[in-house]
């Protein structure tokens, strides 16, 4: 976020540094910029903002906070290492190691902490109305997304919307009265009128908004009323308005209004070289210039890097996923076609040193898995797309654009929210045509959306977005999110702690495509595959204690309202 972080940021966000919920509302604040001191004018606003995005971007600056979204069908994580709690929440078991849910819920809070005071403060400083809005609409939109990333993960809340001293006494809010005030957020940033389209820094860069815009904030509605419509409010009235606040972006991109839309081609939305691109409508900035492993840094680049290729493994493919995801040029993107090894050669991810069946010793690449490439970018320049046949890049820190919203899930939500409120679903057919059409080299799979009724349309739907997003821990709806609406978690367990000693991949050719230098390239087996995970699931299914993750101990300690 280099044109976000202003000279100022720094010193804003000094104002608001705490170390938990409750800790900044108890400091003597003798000697410090307060609220009872600050916000007097635009230049202070300013620091508030850009201090909101300080703390925007520390939420998703490593891989801590996205440990929990392990849970879904798409990604675990390698074995060993510091990876307990990773494998912990991919096991649905209490972890040993809480540093998910420390970074998950602390970091949250500190976004609302900032936001608070915006809200609470920014109308002292004598503001124009457009100005006064903007921030507003910012602090409003961050309050309501953190607060709906962490009902997803915790279930009922302490919430404080006024950064009161609570002697760590706040009681839980329920699921259902955190949604209200998301929504009630949400609905004050819409009231906000925000731009469409910024036009200058810090606002926006190459053309792109950074900021929130309105469309950003009608997408997030609609995300926000699909969630209230499935598990655990089961409100089924609200895809209906879920619906229709995708369908109000949707038209916004038709007419020209939102200038959104989709890539032509599925390997530019990862691209470094494109790193700012309108299919985004909703993303976080990072800036390496920093010197590295600070929050300004998206410590992102070997994460989903294997283990066995000098990578990290924090978020590594479950070979199910991989196996049941379409083929076509999505897939060529999402996934490293071949591994290119320390040697130089390129190898099948299931290739054995010994050329037997896979015995849990002969891997060639020792996690035996593919391997997820978003953040994974070519060594030298990046201008283009990931190639997988040249050496990646062995840096940690990279200011590649962590992307929340694109525009391929908002057409995904409309279609699928349409089809549960058996609204018409001509459009929404349409919507999932289009996604569809840049996924799949196989045609028929997109002429085959004419023929589905309203009940397939809707599980087609919901399943697409999986693959948009499948691996991608950093989205605003991961697959986690989606498999946790539709109450799907426990399908995810059982397949865990079953035997896993299934036959997953066929003999004979798996997909066929063409590589990055336009030739062809196909999977093959010469033999039945077995798969067996190293770690087994052993803990046992607890329903909502399973499907939510504990509490952070640290805060149980301090809070004791913190219980199930």
């Amino acid at each position: 976020m280099k044109n976000i972080i202003l000279s100022g940021c720094l010193m804003a966000a000094s104002i608001f540094m705490f170390s938990s919920c409750s800790d900044f509302l108890t400091e003597d604040p003798k000697g410090k910029l307060t609220p009872d001191n600050f916000y007097s004018n635009q230049n202070e606003i300013d620091m508030a903002v850009n201090a909101l995005y300080f703390k925007v971007q520390s939420y998703q600056c490593n891989s801590n906070p996205m440990i929990l979204h392990c849970q879904g069908d798409d990604v675990t994580s390698t074995t060993g290492s510091n990876k307990a709690a990773y494998l912990s929440a991919d096991a649905y078991e209490t972890p040993t190691d809480t540093k998910g849910l420390e970074d998950g819920w602390r970091r949250m809070y500190q976004i609302i902490l900032v936001a608070n005071d915006i809200i609470n403060n920014a109308s002292k400083a004598g503001l124009s109305q457009e100005n006064l809005n903007q921030a507003m609409g910012q602090a409003y939109y961050w309050r309501a997304y953190s607060y709906f990333t962490l009902v997803r993960l915790f279930g009922p809340l302490p919430m404080n919307l006024n950064n009161e001293p609570d002697n760590n006494a706040t009681p839980l809010t329920s699921v259902e009265n955190v949604y209200k005030q998301i929504l009630d957020d949400l609905e004050n940033a819409e009231k906000c009128n925000l731009p469409a389209k910024y036009d200058k820094s810090p606002q926006a860069i190459n053309g792109q908004n950074l900021y929130v815009s309105q469309q950003a904030v009608k997408a997030t509605l609609a995300a926000v009323y699909m969630s209230m419509a499935g598990y655990p409010l089961n409100k089924t009235e609200y895809y209906a308005e879920a619906a229709k606040k995708a369908k109000e972006v949707i038209d916004g991109v038709n007419n020209g209004t939102y200038n959104h839309g989709l890539l032509e081609k599925w390997e530019e939305v990862y691209s470094y070289g494109n790193n700012h691109h309108f299919e985004t409508l909703l993303g976080i900035d990072y800036n390496t210039t920093t010197g590295g492993w600070s929050d300004f840094d998206s410590q992102f680049s070997s994460c989903h890097q294997l283990s066995g290729l000098k990578g990290w493994g924090d978020f590594i493919p479950e070979r199910k996923f991989w196996l049941s995801y379409p083929d076509g040029p999505r897939k060529d993107a999402v996934f490293a076609k071949q591994l290119l090894t320390s040697q130089g050669v390129l190898v099948d991810w299931w290739a054995t040193q010994d050329g037997e069946p896979y015995n849990g010793k002969n891997a060639v690449v020792s996690d035996y898995r593919p391997m997820f490439v978003a953040f994974t970018v070519n060594d030298g320049p990046a201008a283009a797309p990931y190639d997988y046949t040249k050496p990646f890049w062995g840096g940690m820190c990279i200011n590649k654009r962590h992307q929340l919203i694109r525009y391929s899930e908002v057409l995904l939500w409309y279609a699928e929210s349409a089809a549960r409120a058996n609204m018409d679903i001509t459009e929404a057919k349409s919507a999932l045509k289009q996604v569809r059409e840049r996924a799949y080299a196989d045609k028929s799979k997109v002429s085959e959306v004419d023929n589905m009724n309203a009940e397939q349309l809707a599980e087609a739907a919901y399943m697409e977005h999986g693959y948009e997003v499948g691996g991608y821990v950093l989205a605003m709806v991961t697959r986690r999110s989606d498999e946790f609406r539709m109450n799907r978690l426990k399908e995810n367990y059982d397949y865990r702690s079953g035997s896993q000693s299934l036959v997953l991949v066929p003999k004979g050719t798996l997909t066929s495509s063409m590589d990055s230098q336009g030739k062809a390239f196909t999977y093959t087996l010469k033999e039945d595959l077995v798969l067996s995970e190293n770690m087994p699931v052993t803990a046992s299914w607890n329903n909502e204690s399973s499907i939510y993750h504990n509490y952070p101990p640290k805060e149980v300690e301090k809070n004791p309202n913190l219980k199930r």
